[in-house]
């Protein structure tokens, strides 16, 4: 175990070191610092506005053991989905994998080291997601000091079992990665199974409970325990935690922490053994393994001649996107697949029941459909999605070294980051179209609402993408040992993050301000809002695009 320790270590300290360098905080500004703390108790507090509010609202009517589950379940969900967009990345397409296979360590060393790292980087979020709002149910309710405790063993064992999981999944997968002739295509194709699988399994997990009727599910939901009963078909060691911190007996909690640690650890049992079969076939696959697909296709010169420059510049950045399975998997893909797994979860959630209208209604009172309420609840949803999308935040920094470039080719540099951004604006419309599309079906929205919603939207996007790509250009990250570092070790992926957060607190507060105001009339002010945002962020991209392009060399 020692050596697992060590090895884990070694892993964490590639991923993790030198964090001033890798993550682009500059040494000689580490008063930046404080702007990350500032993030972090900005989402301690929303998290804690939330989880108070809703925890108010089911004490009031008793039912407060329904919010243990949801967060719980959250918790599941959250591990499934972090480790769908990390889980190859860790095990496969790290550098350092080809220097640690000549050295003398086992197999189930270097498999377990790896599946530490993937695990504590979920326990970074988890820990905030869960742990912030159990506490405060625990404050609420006055729980004792052993409910916390109890809290930490669910959120440290709940993880574990998803995140085994996908990855055997993923080495099932990669395993075929030799016989493969173009690597990039074969890896896209392992994504793309793995996002097939998690829909297929809220399908089939929301099926085990479909013989309810409405009714029956309604009394199941509003009993004491019905969250619990509902969730006993298909998440045994979620049931057996929330019953460890609702139940009034510490015998019952202990058993029931007991039989968790011991699926857990059967889990990760058959996870070592299975890995162990599975795991290096994909690996010296995925090295050495393959290669790419030769191209005998003769140049047509017709291709070449006369081609506008925009759109070679942006031809471009798409085929860096598109030909890069990290860049296309963390930066292009999540505009389309987020939606997508949010939605289906929803639609599998309510048992494919068609008439989400009328429950969604029912979560709002008797609001009307075409209200500014409705509208600013559909526009913080899409702004929410937009925060996934880094493709202008990370448009120099993909370029790596071969940045420099852009200040020596016959092209000013403000339309150069306009054709920068134009992939990153493209992939939020098509969010935004789907997004709306979802809520037409469900709403029944009316043509003009929708028509507006989208120009709004689309501005959104546009401001989002011109603000991403000065931060960018701000704090460039040039110099990575691997395209994992660009998508996922870089502290600019934050940014999207805060200015989807704020966007998100301002149009509810506009919607609070002008609440009795008619839609129509409340959307052209945000959109004459947007606007003159757009245009200021235009405008400081236009004046300084020469001082902006300083830290590139």
């Amino acid at each position: 175990m020692g050596k697992v320790i060590k090895l884990t270590k070694i892993f964490l300290k590639s991923s993790f070191s030198n964090m001033d360098s890798r993550m682009g905080v500059s040494s000689k500004s580490k008063g930046k610092i404080l702007l990350y703390g500032i993030l972090f108790l900005y989402f301690a507090g929303l998290i804690i506005f939330l989880s108070y509010n809703l925890l108010d609202g089911l004490i009031a009517i008793h039912q407060e053991v329904i919010f243990v589950s949801l967060v719980l379940f959250m918790v599941f969900g959250l591990a499934i989905f972090q480790t769908l967009f990390s889980s190859i990345n860790v095990l496969y397409f790290t550098k350092d994998n080809e220097y640690i296979l000549p050295l003398p360590f086992k197999p189930y060393q270097i498999i377990l080291a790896r599946t530490l790292v993937m695990l504590v980087a979920e326990y970074a979020i988890i820990l905030l997601i869960g742990l912030i709002p159990l506490v405060m149910y625990g404050i609420m309710t006055v729980q004792g000091i052993l409910f916390y405790v109890f809290a930490i063993c669910s959120l440290v064992l709940l993880p574990i079992l998803p995140m085994l999981l996908i990855s055997i999944i993923v080495m099932i997968i990669m395993g075929f990665a030799k016989i493969t002739k173009n690597r990039n295509r074969f890896q896209l194709t392992t994504y793309i199974l793995l996002i097939a699988f998690v829909i297929i399994l809220l399908g089939v997990t929301s099926g085990i409970k479909d013989n309810l009727t409405n009714e029956e599910m309604a009394q199941a939901i509003v009993s004491s325990n019905g969250m619990i009963d509902i969730m006993k078909g298909y998440v045994p060691t979620a049931r057996y935690m929330t019953e460890a911190l609702t139940t009034n007996s510490l015998f019952t909690a202990l058993f029931d922490v007991l039989k968790t640690t011991i699926i857990t650890v059967i889990g990760l049992v058959l996870y070592l053994v299975i890995s162990q079969k599975l795991y290096f076939k994909g690996l010296i696959g995925n090295l050495f393994g393959g290669g790419t697909l030769k191209s005998n296709k003769k140049i047509k010169q017709k291709r070449y001649q006369n081609s506008k420059l925009y759109k070679s510049y942006i031809g471009k950045e798409f085929k860096v996107l598109v030909r890069n399975p990290v860049f296309l998997i963390q930066c292009l893909l999540p505009a389309i697949l987020i939606p997508i797994l949010m939605f289906c979860s929803i639609y599998f959630s309510l048992n494919g029941d068609v008439d989400m209208e009328g429950s969604l209604m029912k979560m709002f009172g008797n609001t009307d459909v075409n209200s500014f309420f409705t509208s600013g609840i559909i526009l913080g949803v899409i702004q929410f999605f937009m925060m996934f999308v880094y493709i202008s935040v990370t448009a120099i920094s993909r370029e790596g070294k071969s940045a420099i470039v852009m200040k020596y080719i016959p092209v000013s540099l403000y339309r150069q980051y306009i054709y920068k951004i134009i992939p990153n604006i493209i992939m939020n419309i098509i969010m935004i179209i789907i997004s709306l599309g979802v809520m037409q079906y469900i709403l029944h929205l009316p043509i003009l609402t929708l028509v507006i919603l989208f120009v709004v939207a689309s501005i959104m996007g546009i401001l989002q993408s011109i603000l991403m790509i000065i931060v960018d250009l701000k704090r460039p990250k040039l110099i990575w040992d691997s395209e994992y570092a660009v998508a996922k070790q870089n502290m600019n992926l934050f940014f999207p993050v805060l200015l989807a957060m704020i966007n998100i607190v301002v149009i509810p507060l506009l919607v609070y301000l002008f609440k009795d105001i008619n839609v129509y009339l409340g959307l052209i002010i945000l959109c004459f809002l947007f606007m003159v945002a757009t245009f200021m962020a235009n405008k400081y991209l236009y004046v300084k695009q020469n001082e902006l392009a300083d830290k590139i060399s």
